[in-house]
């Protein structure tokens, strides 16, 4: 009989305190590495990250599940030179409520969503998006009617953060409670 490989989760940081609960509440022995959550605004720093932890474990001999969306133009090509599997879902918002979930909500009003992780790291992550970049972060809200912020109720959200965050977006702010079934249900699925 083969022995069967250790599986490492290779994750976005920005799931990484709902994981963390899951693993606890679902008592999984989930072996986890999360990657910083702003790797994705740079696809040359995210490539080059994902690949460099992909190959280290994959010489190691472990399966590697990676709890990505599609966040790189290459993600599947990435993946695949790894035998690496990965979550079935778009980007990290999907991954926490499933596309019809997200299809409904934007069709209340055509919506730019977070998660806690995110209306909490805002100014940081869109420095980044500026630096990087090199645009206007306000640019990106331009079509939007609101903010739908995904509260697993995880992370404690500050709400001064979400305050300035609709100042600095021009835009409502919504917070719509859900809970960790959708993504713990992909996590084991992969």
């Amino acid at each position: 009989m083969k022995p069967t490989k250790s599986v490492l989760l290779i994750s976005c940081g920005i799931f990484e305190e709902e994981i963390k609960y899951l693993r606890a509440a679902k008592k999984r022995d989930w072996q986890v590495l999360f990657l910083d959550a702003a790797l994705h605004v740079n696809f040359d720093r995210l490539k080059a990250k994902l690949t460099e932890t992909l190959q280290h474990y994959c010489r190691e001999g472990r399966e590697l599940r990676v709890l990505y969306g599609i966040c790189h133009p290459e993600m599947s090509e990435i993946l695949e030179r790894y035998g690496a599997k990965r979550i079935n879902a778009g980007n990290c918002l999907e991954a926490m409520v499933g596309p019809d979930e997200i299809a409904r909500l934007d069709r209340e009003a055509t919506s730019f969503f977070l998660s806690a992780g995110w209306i909490n790291h805002w100014e940081e992550m869109f420095a980044r998006v500026k630096e990087d970049l090199q645009l206007d972060p306000r640019t990106l809200f331009d079509g939007y009617e609101r903010i739908v912020v995904l509260d697993t109720g995880v992370i404690p959200i500050d709400l001064k953060k979400v305050e300035r965050f609709s100042e600095f977006s021009n835009l409502p702010v919504v917070q719509k409670p859900i809970n960790l079934d959708y993504l713990a249900n992909l996590i084991e699925s992969i």
